[in-house]
């Protein structure tokens, strides 16, 4: 069965420290990243995070719709669970999305080959379809009871911009469409929009 509700859990094993290399290689990696330095009101929590998350403090994460989860290091060993919130879209919004990939085929072949290009986003964000994040949209939560992003959550979110430049579903994991059943919606309102064609 492979309903969205169920088995949209993916766990991504911790990654090794990134000496000497950025956090963001993609431009949507950026955008996550930029979305976190506008939310977080304390800029010195967000260097925090990223020192930690450079010394491979962050452990494995978890992600699902609506949730991103890993446990953080302290330097002195103590750890703390760190997840930060994004909102899933619609049942409205992913109709809208998938028939737009489907309308455009230079977006779907985009997203069969696991890219996520500048104008699929606009395209989307144009019907109200809004995939990366914005200012105040990563929501964090940490039991070290910090009200505000804190290094734990910042760290989680630099090592998050890792994963999606390796895999931009993972956005869309977030967003509440893991790759199966997305994948499995395109492909079948791409077949009903070929069976609508007339022939000749």
């Amino acid at each position: 069965m492979n309903d969205h509700a169920t088995d949209t859990e993916r766990t991504f094993a911790a990654l090794p420290p990134a000496q000497g290399r950025g956090f963001a290689r993609t431009w949507w990696g950026h955008a996550w990243l930029k979305a976190l330095e506008d939310t977080a009101l304390d800029g010195q929590q967000v260097r925090t995070g990223r020192r930690l998350a450079r010394a491979g403090a962050v452990g494995a994460v978890s992600v699902r719709p609506g949730r991103i989860t890993a446990v953080v290091q302290d330097p002195d060993g103590t750890a703390h669970r760190a997840d930060v919130l994004l909102e899933r879209l619609s049942e409205d919004q992913w109709a809208r999305f998938l028939d737009l990939a489907v309308e455009r085929s230079g977006h779907l072949a985009a997203l069969l080959d696991r890219d996520l290009p500048p104008h699929l986003v606009e395209d989307a964000a144009a019907f109200g379809i809004e995939l990366l994040p914005g200012i105040g949209d990563l929501e964090p939560e940490c039991d070290c009871d910090a009200w505000d992003h804190c290094g734990h959550t910042a760290a989680l979110c630099h090592l998050v911009a890792r994963l999606l430049d390796q895999d931009p579903f993972v956005l869309l994991l977030m967003r509440g469409r893991d790759e199966r059943a997305l994948f499995g919606e395109l492909r079948a309102r791409d077949a009903a929009a070929d069976a609508a064609e007339p022939d000749g």
